[in-house]
């Protein structure tokens, strides 16, 4: 490499990842963490940084038969490390995780859109922490602890990994490793089927955490094991404001309120495209887009992946995200229409 490329190449990497509009991803490399699930090392295309915090995750758009779909997956990898970010994904029943295990090779690009979210210790602060995981749902443990690890920052935390078995145990060896480095990190690992089994329930919890009530806690996982997780918590006197958790079953959006005979209807209007259709004040924009059968990129729903952000000319919306957009972009003028609601005519930017 002579003095101009690497000159070129220190240029590209001062730039940061827009983390407010669509870029591009390269897989640099991808290898088998646990039967069923892989990792990919993805990089910018143009050899920029990937700032985040951990705990973020991204939105990909995918190609798949029916059409280009949108995923969020959690940046397993440190983000004292700005160079790319790996993605864990595990092979699920859904087209957009074996696409993926099948097409994102070594060489291969990929569209992604971030990072986004609130999770993690820069959005739940304290001074001790319990990450508490099933399945892949260690991802964003993962980041936290890889930080971590390599800020020297010196970790109060207890994880609590649940997976079927020992073998399913994703990155096993890493984070025995990582109890090395951080003096603090207590591991508890639950295989959840075979010989040596434990059921995670709130009295396996208690057991593996008596000082539960003082901890900030984070969790991930399947629904059923959050809502017992968080009910488990709640109970041991943990505060709303200490307890944060990350989820893209993504299956049920949030519920519409009907509207009523006396609610007041706002149109809305597409100025690029100049479609025009109704929308009840009690009804999310997004809703109503789909209703009338237009088009418009979405994936979560909820107001968390930020891939629906469209900017707003004018109108008054009311609007309750959970990170998917930054205050400087509110301020810009830019909306997430699945989790905004009308107040007056709107028009957008579609």
């Amino acid at each position: 490499m002579t003095q101009a490329d690497l000159a070129a190449w220190g240029a590209r990497r001062r730039r940061r990842f827009p983390p407010d509009r669509w870029g591009t991803l390269v897989c640099r490399a991808a290898w088998d963490e646990v039967p069923g699930v892989r990792t990919f090392l993805l990089t910018p295309e143009d050899g920029s940084r990937i700032e985040h915090d951990p705990g973020q995750f991204m939105t990909f758009r995918i190609d798949a038969p029916e059409g280009r779909i949108e995923r969020c997956y959690t940046i397993a990898s440190s983000a004292a490390r700005d160079g790319g970010i790996e993605i864990t994904v595990k092979r699920q029943a859904g087209v957009g995780s074996a696409i993926l295990h099948e097409t994102l090779h070594p060489g291969a690009a990929i569209e992604a859109f971030g990072p986004s979210g609130r999770f993690g210790p820069a959005a739940w602060g304290g001074d001790a922490y319990a990450l508490i995981a099933a399945g892949s749902g260690v991802t964003p443990m993962l980041s936290i602890l890889r930080t971590a690890a390599d800020r020297g920052i010196d970790l109060d935390a207890v994880l609590i990994q649940a997976a079927p078995t020992a073998e399913d145990m994703i990155a096993a060896d890493e984070i025995a490793a990582l109890r090395r480095r951080l003096p603090r990190l207590v591991v508890t690992q639950v295989p959840t089927r075979g010989p040596g089994s434990v059921r995670p329930d709130p009295e396996m919890l208690v057991r593996a955490l008596p000082d539960l009530a003082g901890r900030t806690v984070l969790c991930c996982g399947p629904a059923e094991f959050m809502a017992m997780v968080r009910n488990t918590a709640r109970e041991a006197g943990v505060p709303a404001d200490r307890y944060g958790e990350e989820s893209f079953d993504f299956s049920s959006p949030l519920a519409e309120v009907a509207a009523g005979a006396d609610t007041p209807v706002r149109t809305v209007t597409f100025a690029r495209s100049g479609r025009t259709f109704d929308c009840a004040e009690t009804t999310t924009i997004l809703g109503a887009v789909k209703e009338a059968g237009l088009p418009l990129p979405s994936s979560c729903s909820r107001g968390m992946c930020g891939t629906c952000k469209t900017f707003k000319h004018s109108g008054e919306v009311t609007m309750a995200h959970d990170g998917g957009i930054r205050q400087r972009e509110i301020d810009r003028g830019f909306i997430l229409p699945c989790v905004s609601r009308p107040l007056t005519d709107i028009v957008l930017d579609c």
